[in-house]
């Protein structure tokens, strides 16, 4: 008993220390994929060296401040505080819409056809709940209250091989984002897990779980039941480890110049929170490991006061977005040819501003696809103007791409992934052939 108090409680050290840092379906599910001492297999994605990097904006992003209808007759009537205009800075695209000022850092992706901006797309469900509609856009599945496994986990189990890599897919935050959990195993490494703390419970985790063919001699591990479900906890808590070894080794390494003109990595991101997740998952794409998917959240976009037009909390907090996502690009070069970045958030806000300088929970927003193959430089999307008549609800952006249509588009044009007719459960996906 003694033995099993102290690997308890050096194991929530360790979860504390590292930001909890987790698998997919907790920790069976290394268990569940290599057999217990089965060597990590070979850096090979399923699919060449295509990737997808998954951007989730968590609070409901103001699509209509991001790519503004300055063109619609209706807009500046709904927006009396919060319109803006050319004068006002706004980058046009066309004669209805243009990129708030704040996003100029994405002008030159636009111009050279990387970068898909989508209007009036997310779900079709009516909620206006963040945690409802978060959770249905990451299962894809509006209103199913039985499908657990994200759309991601369950692409990435559908095409998995024996020789899939151990960095096939990850998230840079402390918990998976529910596009990613399900059977297959993903790691979420925290952007403190490169830290020396970080690396000290690292050592002392290890001491129970053991490095590279099992247990330690003596470790407490040796202590517990040789049964299937701890020969599983042990080999799950080994792969984690070794996994995470590998990140840290991957991100750890200084920033290297590339040949041409493309600047020193790193060189160009900003600081903040946002931008250190990016460069860790540009420095794991580019290392050749294998990565195919990578998740990462932006949050604090539930802007019912003070959201501002040109200025406010929602400008400040686009900046920053902005200039991380143009660095990362830049920072991937040659490699952007070869992943899809996807912007999206669970429903948009009203059309109408409050009384607050804010807009309140509505239903269609923006969904943002960049790099890889997309046909960028134009709007995508059926726009039906901002009349009230034309209004979801009276009130709200109406949706008329749904977001599957997007994903499946996704999967079928960048990994040649045709989703079964199970995949996306009771909706039949439609291909948006624009977008490719």
């Amino acid at each position: 008993m003694k033995n099993k108090n102290k690997f308890e409680t050096s194991r929530r050290r360790f979860l504390q220390g590292v930001g909890a840092a987790t698998v997919a379906s907790q920790v069976p599910a290394f268990a569940r994929t290599f057999e217990v001492g089965q060597a990590v297999p070979a850096a090979i994605g399923a699919n060449g060296e295509k990737s997808i990097v998954c951007i989730f904006l968590r609070g409901a992003a103001d699509g209509l401040n991001m790519i503004v209808p300055y063109g619609d007759s209706s807009y500046e009537g709904h927006r009396p505080t919060l319109a803006m205009d050319l004068d006002d800075g706004l980058i046009r695209l066309d004669s209805t819409f243009a990129l708030h000022p704040a996003l100029a850092p994405l002008e030159s992706l636009y111009k050279s056809k990387r970068f898909a901006p989508i209007v009036c797309a997310g779900s079709t469900h009516g909620t206006r709940s963040h945690f409802d509609a978060q959770d249905w856009m990451e299962f894809a599945a509006p209103g199913n209250r039985t499908m657990r496994e994200g759309w991601l986990n369950r692409y990435l189990m559908a095409t998995k091989t024996e020789s899939s890599a151990t960095f096939r897919a990850v998230a840079i935050q402390e918990l998976l984002p529910r596009s990613l959990r399900g059977t297959f195993p993903v790691l979420a490494v925290p952007g403190n897990a490169t830290k020396k703390k970080s690396n000290k419970n690292l050592d002392i985790f290890e001491r129970f779980y053991g490095d590279s063919g099992g247990m330690l001699e003596g470790g407490e591990m040796a202590n517990m039941q040789p049964d299937n479900d701890a020969a599983g906890v042990v080999e799950s808590g080994r792969m984690t480890i070794e996994t995470l070894r590998r990140f840290q080794e991957i991100v750890g390494k200084a920033p290297t110049k590339r040949s041409g003109d493309v600047t020193v990595s790193g060189s160009a991101y900003p600081s903040s929170r946002f931008s250190t997740g990016l460069q860790q998952i540009a420095k794991v794409l580019k290392a050749g490991e294998g990565l195919e998917v990578a998740g990462i959240d932006y949050n604090g976009w539930d802007d019912h006061t003070g959201e501002g037009g040109v200025e406010g909390k929602m400008a400040t907090r686009m900046t920053d977005f902005a200039q991380c996502l143009a660095a990362f690009c830049s920072d991937l070069g040659p490699e952007l040819d070869n992943t899809t970045i996807m912007v999206m958030t669970e429903f948009g806000r009203t059309v109408r501003e409050n009384g607050n300088t804010g807009t309140d929970h509505g239903h269609g927003s923006a969904m943002f696809v960049i790099g890889g193959d997309v046909k960028g430089g134009k709007i995508h999307g059926d726009w039906t103007g901002l009349a009230k008549k034309d209004l979801y609800q009276g009130r709200d952006v109406p949706v008329t791409t749904d977001f599957r249509n997007v994903y499946y588009s996704v999967l079928k044009n960048h990994f040649g992934y045709k989703t079964p007719q199970e995949f996306f459960p009771d909706f039949r996906p439609q291909e948006m052939r624009s977008l490719y």
